[in-house]
């Protein structure tokens, strides 16, 4: 680390101030690297202090090629701490991984928060100049908060859901074609539902003996009794594709399986079996939502803000759970332009678009009412809810189709974050209990010998 220092290395009595209460003092000055990622080239600003203004700094701002030349040149730089942010994972991916071999401190910050805190300078364009500059800045701003970046452990995690997505995306348009070309060729399968298990090595037995990999008495009897013309080098091409994309998605899912195994997600796991989330739900939450603490303030506390209501009345937001929910592709947020303003939905639409689909799954069409939480959003599902309003109960109608879907959704992120919160305060609460007794101990032990000593 080239931070520099300037320790007082003696206790000196000052006027005024008790030596008790003299203490070393130590002044660290931190360089931060803000990385801005482009395509092929990546610009960085050094800064060592936060300016008055982004636009005052015109010294400084590099740019690099993403060639040799360019990764040698940044690691050629003087800074203690580099700050990305992961929405052009794949292209920022090349410039952490060398930083990272390099031993060079790397932290990432979350897309939402790096923007809205370059709006909070007032900047109207938007540069890769000043998105670099913002970054050092927010990273000298928060070095000593880490909950304000993004967890290390969770990078992976969300480039591999990633990478699922986009093959399921590339996959549909396929099987679509190919049910197109199967209605005259082979028409009693063509609607037929075809789906691999999770975690099942080997692609569907239907696209395989189309594909000409493996035939089996089942399929070559469907064949001879079809009343379709046979089936095309076309056809037997695109259950080729489609085997291999199978095969490619169950390598991801080997390797999702492996970060859900890690033992800083258990606790978070634990809640999701209560809501019948599957490894692609789970795998997507977390790369969003870990950790919890985050959307809570330095002493793990919910942060409450109060305000005065139009009607006077002073009401209360918990920021903590907007937060989470904005997070999770759910979230509110407020706009105004010339004379339109209101709220919008924001947050992660990819998230957003992963939840409408498990609560189609679990809730709509194969509800596991064993659960308890599934049962009580299936009844909001059907029947809607009634809340007692200035002391008058009145019910509130479930919607139609996706909105019906959308507001079960909302409901359990705010019964999912509920338990999350007592979760994972509960384990932290009993990791914190078992240290405090471990340092409790050691003292006893040091004052022990301490005593023997004398």
């Amino acid at each position: 680390m080239t931070a520099s220092s300037t320790p007082f290395t003696q206790l000196q009595r000052t006027k005024g101030f008790p030596l008790a209460n003299l203490q070393r003092i130590r002044v660290i000055v931190v360089k931060i690297a803000g990385i801005d990622v482009s395509r092929n080239s990546v610009t960085v600003a050094v800064l060592s202090e936060v300016p008055d203004d982004l636009r005052q700094v015109k010294r400084g701002i590099l740019k690099f090629k993403a060639d040799a030349k360019g990764i040698a040149g940044l690691l050629a730089l003087e800074f203690d701490c580099a700050i990305l942010e992961p929405s052009g994972v794949h292209y920022s991916r090349i410039w952490a991984h060398h930083l990272t071999k390099a031993n060079r401190e790397v932290r990432w910050v979350d897309h939402q928060e790096i923007a809205n805190y370059r709006k909070s300078w007032k900047v109207a364009n938007k540069t890769d100049k000043l998105d670099a500059i913002a970054l050092a800045c927010y990273g000298l701003e928060r070095y000593n908060r880490p909950k304000h970046f993004i967890q290390s452990e969770k990078v992976p995690l969300r480039s591999l859901w990633l990478q699922l997505k986009h093959l399921n995306r590339s996959k549909n348009p396929v099987i679509n074609r190919l049910r197109q070309q199967l209605a005259a060729e082979f028409p009693e399968v063509c609607e037929r539902e075809v789906k691999r298990a999770w975690l099942a090595p080997q692609p569907p037995g239907l696209w395989r003996f189309l594909a000409q990999e493996k035939s089996t008495a089942k399929w070559e009897k469907e064949q001879l009794t079809s009343i379709g013309i046979g089936i095309s080098e076309f056809s037997r091409g695109l259950a080729r594709q489609l085997c291999e994309i199978e095969r490619q998605e169950h390598l991801i899912e080997i390797a999702i399986k492996e970060e859900l195994d890690k033992p800083q997600y258990a606790p978070y796991l634990k809640v999701f079996d209560w809501y019948a989330f599957g490894a692609r739900t789970s795998a997507a939450m977390l790369s969003e939502i870990y950790p919890l603490e985050r959307f809570l303030d330095d002493r793990g506390r919910q942060i409450n803000e109060y305000l005065e209501t139009e009607t006077g009345k002073r009401g209360r937001r918990n920021r903590s759970l907007g937060a989470f929910k904005l997070s999770c592709g759910l979230g509110l947020t407020y706009y105004q332009s010339g004379d339109s303003q209101g709220w919008k939905a924001g947050g992660n639409a990819d998230i957003r678009t992963a939840l409408w689909q498990w609560c189609k799954v679990a809730i709509v069409i194969s509800p596991n009412l064993n659960l308890p939480r599934i049962a009580k959003l299936r009844q909001y599902y059907e029947n809607g809810s009634t809340q007692t309003i200035n002391g008058e109960q009145i019910h509130f109608q479930p919607g139609i189709r996706n909105q019906k879907i959308m507001r079960v959704v909302r409901r359990m992120l705010e019964m999912l974050y509920k338990d999350l919160l007592s979760e994972i305060v509960k384990t932290d609460s009993k990791q914190n209990h078992e240290i405090q007794e471990i340092s409790n101990l050691n003292q006893q032990n040091m004052e022990s010998l301490s005593v023997d000593s004398l």
